[in-house]
């Protein structure tokens, strides 16, 4: 089964694309990282150490104090091609922003979209949007279904683990009747194929046209999550990884 990317940021002596990446990359994006480009602006992207699952470095992102909209510091994968099934898992660290206890702090760490999309609306299939949602640190997965009134259906969990290392994973078909599988973890804690966190059944994503770009890092910030968080805050991501077909998990 095809690997879509391996975009582990810091695994030493893993293999990507080939060549094996026994130190650290100095920059995510290609022509020497694994990523096909990265996006930073109104923001900061540092490759740091150590790891978040044993390994020897992660990415640290974050937003310039008081940014506009716009700002961004994203690493974007373009592998994807219009999958009919598309898996993906990265590792996920919240220790600096504290104070994520309000739903209106939001900001994007991930989104996948296909290459048309029924008209009149958005591109995207699936959101994951970290918040404190219910006065917790949490994730809202957002997945394109035109069965619904809003095109639209979520599901919003806790993290386990609020100020530390999460890792979360999911799992989406395409169809007139998908489903949509999802696991939230802490880093340390496994997880299985049989036993989601949660599934969501009779998805219609069937106008859309299946995954063929993937985002990963902090965008789309609400107005309060702009105003309290500045660059020091950063958000650490490591071991992105998607797949068509088999479970990820650590």
């Amino acid at each position: 089964m095809k690997t879509l990317s391996l975009a582990m940021l810091g695994l030493a002596g893993m293999t990507f694309a080939g060549a094996s990446m026994a130190v650290c990359p100095t920059d995510p994006a290609a022509p020497n990282g694994p990523w096909a480009s990265k996006t930073v602006s109104a923001a900061v992207l540092n490759i740091v150490t150590p790891g978040l699952n044993s390994t020897e470095c992660r990415v640290n992102v974050a937003l310039n104090s008081g940014a506009a909209l716009f700002a961004k510091s994203i690493v974007t994968d373009t592998t994807p091609e219009n999958e009919g099934r598309y898996r993906a898992r990265f590792y996920v660290d919240t220790t600096t922003p504290a104070g994520l206890t309000s739903v209106l702090r939001s900001v994007k760490l991930f989104n996948a979209s296909a290459t048309t999309a029924p008209a009149g609306l958005s591109s995207e299939e699936i959101n994951i949007t970290l918040s404190g949602s219910g006065g917790v640190p949490s994730v809202t997965f957002t997945i394109a279904d035109s069965s619904q009134a809003s095109n639209l259906r979520s599901v919003t969990v806790p993290l386990p683990n609020p100020n530390g290392v999460n890792r979360i994973e999911f799992d989406l078909g395409q169809g007139a009747s998908a489903q949509f599988r999802y696991w939230v973890h802490a880093g340390n804690v496994a997880s299985s194929d049989a036993s989601p966190t949660g599934t969501i059944t009779g998805v219609n994503n069937s106008g859309w046209s299946g995954i063929t770009q993937a985002s990963l890092g902090v965008f789309a910030a609400s107005a309060q999550y702009r105003s309290s968080y500045g660059p020091t805050d950063v958000i650490g991501l490591d071991e992105f990884d998607s797949r068509r077909q088999t479970f990820i998990g650590q």
